[in-house]
């Protein structure tokens, strides 16, 4: 089929389906194919013909659903199933349909833009090479990649090489608004029962903060006490060692400064969070009002009995949209979304009533690992 046969088809298509799906439908698209313009004559003449073949497949079998599948269910109940036999064939199964199992670029992003900083890094790593990683610590990632423990609303941006540790983007279920000012996460997989902190209150500090002293960011918060302490003892020695080109380079590129007081700057950054928040979260991140309320104070974690059905349901069922998204981080803090087909449903729910369908996609790939 030529192309503007099966655009004309898509359009055709994709006036079927229903406004209530319609949200969940284009989230899909842009997971697969990272189009963010909307299902519609201009966009898809832009889009390239792997990716147009892929939407599609989506609604041809979209279609033949919608019209035969009724059909069947009809017919199905109208006759005797007593005489039906045990087993049915319905033939060999012909494998004609392209698999579509190649990663995208920046899917991790969803519907926002990749900061300016983030192009910036690429072709610094592209201009220093291995000094990247030696020297500065950042393995830029551009594919999406999670642990277990990795939230569904963070973005992976880069990895330190070394132990699972990667360093995101918080966006706050979609709150963020630009990602250059949201917070900086470092989330360590090996450090069992606290693997995420917050170490930055945006990008440029997150820069900061490595031309200041990168070692910060493999301290787990629990050693932070210690860790300052050396920084002290250590302040008054000998004079300061001569920074890396590598370093220099990612100043001169960023018109970065050292953090004066870094032991300061990381209480700045718990308590602006603390300020920001309105419900505490086992994962030490917390929730932020979706409201966009101005007065309010913080609750604590949530009390649970993570043994009663009963009470786990009535959340999902009853709470506010900010204490569902508690509970979803207090669940997956807490290793039970992977461990537990219901708590699985009850957090899919979660996201699916709030329509943070890529948070979903994101869930769900932990889930098929």
């Amino acid at each position: 089929m030529d192309k503007q046969s099966m655009i004309a088809f898509i359009l055709e298509e994709y006036a079927f389906v229903k406004e209530d799906n319609r949200a969940q439908f284009d989230a899909i698209i842009l997971r697969l194919s990272g189009h963010k313009g909307g299902i519609s004559l201009e966009s898809l003449s832009t889009w390239e013909e792997d990716d147009l073949t892929q939407l599609y497949q989506i609604l041809s079998g979209h279609k033949m659903t919608r019209e035969y599948v009724p059909d069947i269910i009809q017919a199905y109940a109208s006759i005797d199933r007593a005489n039906l036999p045990s087993k049915i064939s319905f033939g060999p199964i012909i494998e004609t349909e392209q698999k579509w199992d190649k990663p995208r670029i920046h899917r991790q992003y969803g519907n926002y833009e990749v900061p300016q900083a983030i192009n910036q890094l690429y072709e610094l790593e592209t201009e220093l090479g291995r000094a990247m990683d030696l020297e500065l610590g950042l393995i830029m990632q551009k594919y999406d990649f999670r642990y277990p423990c990795t939230p569904p609303d963070f973005i992976p941006f880069a990895s330190s090489g070394s132990d699972g540790i990667h360093y995101c983007f918080v966006t706050d279920f979609g709150a963020v608004k630009d990602l250059e000012q949201a917070y900086i996460a470092v989330v360590s997989p090996m450090d069992f029962d606290s693997e995420i902190w917050l170490v930055a209150k945006n990008i440029k500090d997150f820069l900061r903060l490595i031309i200041t002293d990168r070692s910060l960011l493999y301290n787990n918060p629990a050693s932070f006490d210690d860790f300052f302490k050396k920084m002290r003892e250590q302040k008054n020695e000998s004079l300061a060692e001569e920074q890396s080109a590598a370093l220099q380079r990612l100043k001169e590129l960023f018109g970065l400064r050292e953090i004066t007081d870094l032991e300061q700057y990381i209480q700045s950054v718990r308590e602006e969070r603390a300020q920001a928040i309105c419900m505490q979260t086992l994962d030490s991140i917390g929730v932020v009002p979706l409201s966009g309320q101005a007065d309010y104070t913080a609750e604590g974690p949530l009390s649970i009995n993570w043994n009663d059905r009963r009470a786990l349901d009535a959340i999902v069922e009853d709470a506010s949209a900010e204490r569902k998204l508690a509970f979803l981080r207090d669940a997956q803090h807490k290793k039970l979304i992977l461990e537990d087909r219901r708590m699985l449903r009850r957090c899919k729910r979660v996201l699916s009533e709030l329509e943070l369908y890529h948070e979903l996609s994101n869930l769900l790939e932990l889930v098929d690992q």
